[in-house]
């Protein structure tokens, strides 16, 4: 039996190049938090597993007397560490049949779908970042003001803010994240903008519902019962390895393997000094 040539015709839908680009701006649609913190994803070069982000404290300013020496300061630096340990995938096997029969471009649609859980996954371990506020020296952790019920309330939008400007952090620049369960509870507060109502000259990011003193809110689930309140310098993210699409040919099962993978590492830093987690266990 001759071989049957499949023409451009035949895979157009299934470009490789085409999903490529697919996979890449598909992750930037549907992430909402990695727009909200810092991304180091340029100090991310090949052959190293790490990236250290070196910190440290400011200077005391003193005052002259006359005839007497002043007193030289030093400042210590620490550094923050970003490993790049988070190697995940998604891969489907897709019988040559299934892909030949389908009505609908069958790759593109699964190829969207598992970026959709990357971009997820990513956010999630934002997420867990962002809880490890600071437990002393501050006390980054603090309960809904009230316990009985754990409505948020106007107390505890000001309870976080006043955390984060005592570590002169503008509050204007942060974000507070909330989940579907917290969210109506916020939309009730009378200080609370639609982001509806910011104009057509601001631009509104995906996930984002609207302010309230000033600080961006975004609704994500990953959120849940608790709230997050945070600088975008208080977590880094490093991708190493971006968005990356492979395939490959199984003949035994006369199918194609996709995957789709990327490397990165998400660290929070400043020892938690720049977010703030609310919740009803702290």
């Amino acid at each position: 039996m001759a071989d049957t040539l499949m023409g451009k015709t035949e895979i157009d839908a299934a470009s490789k190049a085409e999903i490529a680009n697919i996979v890449q701006s598909f992750l930037i649609q549907e992430s909402k938090l990695i727009p909200t913190i810092s991304n180091y994803s340029n100090l991310a070069v090949p052959g190293a597993k790490s990236v250290a982000l070196p910190r440290s404290g400011g200077f005391t300013v003193g005052s002259k007397i006359e005839n007497t020496a002043v007193d030289a300061q030093a400042i210590t630096y620490a550094a923050d560490t970003i490993t790049f340990d988070q190697h995940k995938f998604v891969q489907f096997l897709l019988e040559d049949i299934a892909d030949i029969q389908a009505n609908i471009p069958v790759v593109q649609d699964a190829v969207m779908k598992a970026t959709k859980a990357l971009s997820l996954d990513i956010d999630l371990a934002i997420i867990e970042e962002l809880k490890l506020a600071s437990a002393s020296a501050p006390d980054h952790l603090i309960n809904f003001i009230d316990t009985a019920t754990d409505v948020v309330a106007k107390a505890d939008i000001l309870a976080a803010r006043k955390l984060l400007q005592d570590q002169n952090i503008e509050a204007t620049e942060c974000f507070i994240g909330i989940g579907p369960e917290k969210e109506a509870e916020l939309l009730a507060i009378e200080s609370f903008i639609d982001a509806s109502k910011y104009g057509s000259n601001e631009p509104i990011m995906n996930g984002e519902i609207g302010k309230i003193y000033g600080m961006r809110v975004i609704m994500h689930t990953g959120f849940s019962d608790f709230m997050c309140t945070w600088h975008p310098s208080a977590v880094g993210l490093a991708v190493q390895n971006g968005m990356r699409y492979q395939t490959d040919k199984d003949l035994a099962n006369l199918a194609m393997r996709h995957s789709i993978d990327v490397l990165y590492g998400v660290e929070v830093l400043d020892s938690g000094k720049r977010n703030v987690l609310t919740d009803s266990t702290n």
